[in-house]
């Protein structure tokens, strides 16, 4: 993976990707931008659709240091996409300062479903790692009462770049 920083405005090549140095995992992030993976900041995530367009949404993420974790419901847009086209482009925006920011563009590795007997455990343990993080819930809350299945995503870095 690479990490590229952006040069900010008022210098020479401002908005341009300035220093760039290779990467083997997520802890080699600067500490204020590797916060915005461990904290409940809220991602934009997009992936491509059957017709090629854009398909942006609104997404919970985790991390191990090694891959962006993500969670969804099997057969939903997002799933859908992932699991035909498994490019995937990240922006996380820190809430309290729009101008500071980081994009993580990846490739989707593996996909965990939560039925899969030897492994689906992993799926469940992550949507309610996120729902404490992000609600204070120890149980993700919001399940289809008609019942889901959740998948979780490893979600692979090839370029990350950083602004702020």
């Amino acid at each position: 993976m690479e990490i590229g920083t952006v040069t900010p405005p008022g210098n020479e090549g401002a908005f341009q990707v300035g220093d760039r140095k290779p990467a083997t995992t997520l802890a080699e992030l600067p500490a204020p931008h590797k916060r915005l993976l461990d904290e409940a900041v809220t991602a934009t995530m997009s992936t491509v659709n059957a017709s090629g367009t854009v398909q942006l949404t609104p997404v919970w993420v985790g991390s191990n240091d090694t891959h962006v974790l993500l969670n969804s419901v099997r057969g939903r847009l997002k799933d859908r996409n992932l699991r035909a086209r498994p490019q995937v482009s990240l922006l996380f925006v820190d809430p309290a300062n729009a101008y500071f920011w980081m994009s993580i563009q990846g490739e989707v590795e593996e996909i965990v479903d939560e039925d899969d007997p030897a492994r689906g455990a992993e799926a469940t343990a992550s949507i309610n790692a996120m729902s404490k993080l992000y609600l204070g819930e120890d149980v993700y809350p919001l399940r289809d009462p008609n019942g889901e299945v959740r998948s979780l995503y490893y979600v692979k870095p090839t370029k990350i770049v950083l602004f702020g």
